[in-house]
């Protein structure tokens, strides 16, 4: 009795020693492995190049804003013409972000027309088309956030005409968020600086997913 608990224990022992044995094993197999998925999930992901855009939004029957956003600092030509390449408007624009020119195209006669910005040998154009003295498109007038700046004071306006969701923030040098506000109806916010730090700070306005930023220097 005393000899099979003897080898009893012996074979429990042994047991145990070839599960450890298999899990070693087994673990020195899915080193590498386990080792390559980290180092892949720890790899930066490249950098995606943000490509300049221009859009062309209406804002009346005779009235559009051309929005052009640059991925970086360098002179861009925004210029208007006809299709017969007669020259309306010609502009030179530099800046990072988005830049705003909202036209009244009252005196045009009815035709289509170009509007494009040029920018190291390439173009983005759209074209537009004016008939009975109206501008034509597919879909609703969009009208931008007006900024305003008069001295200590900040004005944002929006008339929102179709209700949608706008978010208004100010933001401080460091980001942090010093107020916040969604909007159903006309926006039309006054934002007293006197009393705050010298510095930077950034008005947000988010328009149903589209981003404006305008920036207030509080010098003293």
């Amino acid at each position: 009795m005393k000899l099979l608990k003897i080898n009893e224990d012996r074979l429990m022992r042994s047991d145990y020693f070839a599960v450890l044995v298999s899990l070693i094993t087994a673990a020195l197999i899915m080193l590498p492995l386990l080792l390559s998925a980290k180092s892949k999930g720890n790899e930066l992901p490249a950098m995606t190049k943000v490509e300049d855009s221009l859009a062309f939004r209406y804002v009346t029957c005779t009235r559009a804003a051309i929005i052009y956003t640059a991925s970086d600092d360098t002179k861009c030509n925004l210029y208007i013409e006809t299709l017969d390449g007669d020259v309306l408007y010609n502009e030179v624009i530099r800046t990072i972000g988005k830049s705003t020119r909202v036209f009244d195209f009252l005196n045009l006669e009815d035709g289509t027309y170009k509007v494009a910005a040029k920018k190291n040998g390439k173009s983005i154009e759209r074209t537009f088309t004016i008939k009975d003295g109206e501008l034509i498109h597919g879909g609703r007038a969009v009208v931008d956030p007006i900024f305003k700046v008069n001295g200590t004071r900040a004005i944002i306006e929006l008339p929102n005409e179709y209700g949608k969701d706008v978010m208004v923030k100010v933001l401080d040098s460091k980001g942090e968020e010093l107020y916040s506000t969604i909007e159903k109806r006309q926006v039309v916010k006054n934002f007293e600086f006197c009393n705050v730090e010298a510095g930077l700070y950034t008005v947000l306005v988010d328009v149903d997913g589209d981003d404006y930023l305008f920036d207030y220097n509080k010098q003293h």
